[in-house]
């Protein structure tokens, strides 16, 4: 990248990025598959990161071809997650970042494909983390929000919540899921992509991808160059 855009907004999304609920996703899965001695394979896991709850569950009962309606499987899987949700860590440099930009003022938004419940129970034990977006938190359920990602309208309704001056080119979205990343590239803004190599299968990284930049951890995000206010020394 040669020259990187000049950001004046930072939007993020949750699960994988902030909150380490992937590997929860997953154990959750192979609990309801336990039964029908079936396994969670990384391809589908993959197929579905990223997605709204009946997106992902259709991708996942039809690659595994379980005898289960989508309601039967949310039902299970839905009770496993109140359990086991509540749990989440905040994933390595995320608190950092969120501190670090609130400190200096950059408007944040939260756009997540969870629930509004779901978010409640993720986000239980790191409220005072999650206090920092104020209002500006945009659930997959929200009536705005009319299409799910890959579609835009999560992050433009985010965007213009935040603040209605805003321009797609002044945002910058942070997305662990490629599925987000194009969602982000649909809303015309630009991208973090923060992939997690444990969820990938591939151990070399891409040589392709659509992101503004492709980052492994946001430990490596590095706000000044965009345009952002730079780390102190000592965070």
């Amino acid at each position: 990248m040669s020259s990187a855009p000049r950001i004046k907004a930072c939007i993020f999304d949750m699960d994988g990025l902030l909150l380490d609920t992937e590997t929860i996703y997953s154990q959750v899965t192979n609990k309801i598959l336990e039964p029908y001695n079936k396994t969670f394979p990384m391809e589908t896991k993959l197929k579905m990161m990223g997605r709204d709850v009946r997106t992902a569950t259709d991708i996942l009962l039809a690659d595994l071809e379980l005898p289960l309606s989508f309601e039967e499987y949310d039902s299970q899987a839905t009770e496993l997650k109140k359990i086991y949700f509540r749990m989440a860590l905040m994933m390595p440099g995320a608190e950092r970042l969120l501190r670090h930009l609130t400190a200096h003022s950059v408007p944040i938004a939260l756009a997540t494909s969870s629930s509004k419940q779901m978010f409640r129970i993720k986000t239980e034990i790191h409220d005072t983390v999650f206090e920092l977006f104020g209002d500006h938190i945009t659930c997959g359920d929200d009536p705005d929000v009319k299409h799910a990602k890959p579609a835009p309208d999560i992050f433009l309704t985010a965007m213009q919540r935040l603040d209605s001056s805003l321009q797609p080119s002044d945002c910058l979205v942070f997305e662990d899921a490629v599925n987000g990343v194009e969602a982000a590239n649909n809303a015309s803004m630009n991208s973090i992509w923060v992939h997690d190599m444990r969820f990938s299968q591939d151990d070399a990284p891409p040589t392709e991808h659509t992101a503004t930049e492709r980052i492994t951890s946001l430990l490596d995000f590095d706000p000044a160059k965009y345009g952002l206010p730079p780390y102190t020394e000592g965070l």
